[in-house]
């Protein structure tokens, strides 16, 4: 017996409540911190706006796109990982900063600590929660509401111009 899928506001609160919780991961601490703690846990928590467009703008350099990955073979995917690594764990510190000025300062250390001490599952998972629960579906939904609503259509007593019914009057 085939199981349906949850209610839609259920699986919808149930991402809203992965990334406002966190979704963590345990790295090794840095070595001037080692003499105190053995890890260190990182937190991915809700995207603001600025923050989810210089992930975007990370994620949209790597020129990937869902139909590539899904038929992706193993030497693809090393080809992947080699050329858009460094791009992937930007994106995934930005969204760990989630900062203006922590963002623009910090980027590039902690991505750099990440690709060193981080595994590639811990960094991908990191990225898919990010790239899935993010907040980037919202904004798309939102754009495309707003388009349906065409703001500048005429109302009830306007006539609209481009009509051809109005044209002769």
């Amino acid at each position: 017996m085939s199981q349906k899928s949850e209610n839609p506001a259920v699986e919808r609160l149930a991402a809203e409540t992965i990334l406002h919780r966190g979704v963590k991961v345990k790295i090794p601490a840095p070595w001037f911190i080692r003499w105190i703690r053995k890890s260190i846990t990182l937190r991915l928590r809700c995207p603001s706006m600025g923050t989810l467009m210089r992930v975007s703008a990370y994620y949209t350099s790597t020129g990937i796109t869902d139909d590539k990955l899904e038929k992706i073979t193993f030497e693809q995917a090393q080809v992947l990982l080699q050329v858009h690594g460094k791009s992937i764990s930007k994106a995934v510190a930005v969204a760990i900063l989630n900062g203006y000025w922590s963002g623009k300062i910090l980027t590039r250390p902690l991505a750099r600590y990440l690709r060193w001490k981080a595994t590639p599952q811990q960094i991908m998972t990191l990225a898919s929660a990010l790239l899935v629960y993010g907040g980037v579906k919202d904004f798309m939904t939102t754009t495309r509401s707003v388009r349906q609503m065409t703001i500048t259509r005429p109302n009830l007593g306007q006539k609209d111009q481009d009509d051809p019914k109005n044209q002769g009057s």
